[in-house]
C-alpha cells in the first residue's frame, strides 16, 4: 500500500475575513505552511508535536455543501487511519436553526468522507493545553532553525542515555564539551519522532530540569 500523502499542499488559499494570516515551517513536513488564524496556528502546532501524527496538510479541501470559502482545516494521517478536521467558527459552536450551515458540519461530524473520519473540534478545548502549546511552539522553533545542525550520530547516543530517564540538564553535561544548544536540540528532536517522552511538557514550562525518557 502506498505511503505516499493523499494531500501535500492547500487546495484553498481565501483568507477567512479578519483572519491573521501565520507562515510558518513545518518539520514534520519540510516545508512551510501558511494558516489562517490563532485556532489553526494552535491545531498546527498539536499536529506537528504529536508523534502520532505521520502526515497531515492544511486546508486539503472544500466542505461539501458548505460555502464556497469553507475547508477543512486540516487532514491527518495516523497509523490507524486517516481524519479531516474542522474547526469550528464561533456563529457554528452556538445553537444552530434549521437552515444555519452548522447543520452541515453537525451531519459530517463523526461519518466518513473518501475514508477519513471527519471531526468537529471546539477550539475553545485547546485553551485546557495552553502550556503544552507555548512549550511545542518553543520545540518547533528551535527544530526549524537548528534541525540541520544535529548530527544524527548524536541523537543515536542520546536514545541509549535516556534508558534511564535523565533531565535536559544532565544530559547536557553528560555529553559535554559537546554545545549545550545542539545537546537540547538533539532531545528536541527525539521528542519530535516519537523516540523520547517528557511528561512535564504539558505541565511546565519548558526548562532544564525537564525529565527525558524512552517512550
Amino acid at each position: 500500500m502506498s505511503t505516499a500523502p493523499r494531500f501535500v499542499e492547500p487546495a484553498v488559499m481565501d483568507r477567512p475575513p479578519k483572519a491573521h494570516r501565520f507562515d510558518v515551517y513545518s518539520p514534520k513536513l519540510g516545508r512551510q505552511a501558511t494558516l489562517f488564524g490563532r485556532d489553526a496556528l494552535d491545531l498546527w502546532t498539536t499536529l506537528e508535536g504529536s508523534p502520532q501524527v505521520l502526515s497531515f496538510c492544511e486546508r486539503p479541501m472544500k466542505i461539501p455543501g458548505a460555502s464556497r470559502h469553507r475547508c477543512f482545516d486540516f487532514w491527518v494521517r495516523r497509523a490507524d487511519g486517516e481524519e479531516l478536521l474542522v474547526l469550528l467558527r464561533e456563529s457554528e459552536r452556538k445553537e444552530a436553526n434549521p437552515k444555519s450551515r452548522h447543520e452541515i458540519l453537525a451531519k459530517l461530524d463523526g461519518t466518513t468522507l473518501d475514508g477519513a473520519l471527519v471531526r468537529c473540534l471546539d477550539p475553545a478545548h485547546m485553551a485546557d493545553h495552553a502550556i503544552a502549546l507555548a512549550n511545542w511552539g518553543s520545540i518547533i522553533r528551535d527544530l526549524s532553525a537548528f534541525e540541520r545542525f544535529v548530527p544524527q550520530a548524536l541523537c543515536k547516543d542520546l536514545v541509549a542515555a535516556i534508558e534511564q530517564p535523565k533531565s535536559i540538564r544532565q544530559l547536557q553535561e553528560d555529553f559535554a564539551p559537546c554545545d549545550s544548544t545542539t545537546i537540547r536540540i538533539g532531545i528536541y528532536l527525539l521528542l519530535h519522532r516519537g523516540q523520547a517522552t517528557c511528561r512535564q511538557i504539558a505541565t511546565h514550562v519548558l526548562g532544564p530540569g525537564h525529565i527525558i525518557e524512552a517512550p
